[in-house]
């Protein structure tokens, strides 16, 4: 018995002898924006949603978000559509988005604003 309590007790001061290593900051998470509407056309609103960090070829950072349409009744997330500057109102039922790629522009795309399909329209 009285070994047993020898041995609790060299763990204990062992244990407190020793730093603790800080809790992980959750920096990337924190450091995204919040969810933007940047433009309206009609009854949609376009949002510049959650997204992801980046980097280009130099090493210079930045932050691409996805895009989403939203009416009063629905969130349509535009697939695979990750833009640095918000889109532009084509007409009435479309909208152009430049997708980003490491920090750099990639392509142009017109997006339905009834469905959130995105269609090729150009390279860069």
């Amino acid at each position: 018995m009285r070994l047993r309590v020898l041995v609790v007790a060299g763990w204990l001061v062992a244990g407190c002898g020793r730093p603790q290593a800080p809790a992980p900051a959750h920096e990337a998470v924190s450091s995204a924006p919040p969810d933007t509407m940047v433009l309206r056309a009609g009854r949609h609103q376009i949002w510049l949603a959650e997204g992801r960090a980046a980097a280009d070829s130099s090493g210079q950072a930045c932050y691409e978000r996805s895009v989403e349409v939203r009416t009063d009744a629905s969130r349509t997330k535009v697939p695979l559509l990750y833009v640095l500057e918000a889109p532009t109102i084509l007409n009435r039922e479309h909208v152009r988005a430049v997708l980003s790629y490491r920090c750099r522009p990639l392509a142009v795309y017109r997006v339905e604003l009834a469905t959130g399909r995105p269609f090729k329209i150009e390279d860069r």
